[in-house]
C-alpha cells in the first residue's frame, strides 16, 4: 500500500474547505471517499495502480486527477475550478 496525500485548493491558494475527495477504480467505481480538513488535506492508503481523483466542494468547483502509484507514496494537489458556465 501506498500512501496518497495532497491539499485541494480554490483558486491556487485558499483552501477547500469541505471539499469532498473520491476515489475511483480503473472500472470507474467509487471506491471511497474523504472530506478535507480545514486546511484542504487529503489523504490515503492504496494499492498500487492507476486512480482517478474527483474532487468538488460545496459551492460548485470541480477538480479531477489521474494517478498511477507504484510502492512509493505519492503527493497530489488539486486545485478547484469554476463549473463550466459558473460565475
Amino acid at each position: 500500500m501506498a500512501k496518497l496525500s495532497g491539499r485541494v485548493t480554490v483558486h491556487g491558494d485558499h483552501p477547500a474547505k469541505n471539499a469532498t475527495v473520491e476515489v475511483h477504480n480503473s472500472s470507474g467505481d467509487v471506491v471511497d471517499q474523504v472530506v478535507v480538513d480545514d486546511d484542504g488535506n487529503y489523504n490515503y492508503h492504496l494499492a498500487p495502480g492507476t486512480w482517478k481523483l474527483n474532487v468538488y466542494d460545496p459551492h460548485g468547483h470541480r477538480g479531477t486527477s489521474e494517478v498511477t502509484l507504484g510502492d512509493d507514496d505519492q503527493t497530489v494537489n488539486l486545485d478547484l475550478h469554476e463549473p463550466e458556465g459558473g460565475h
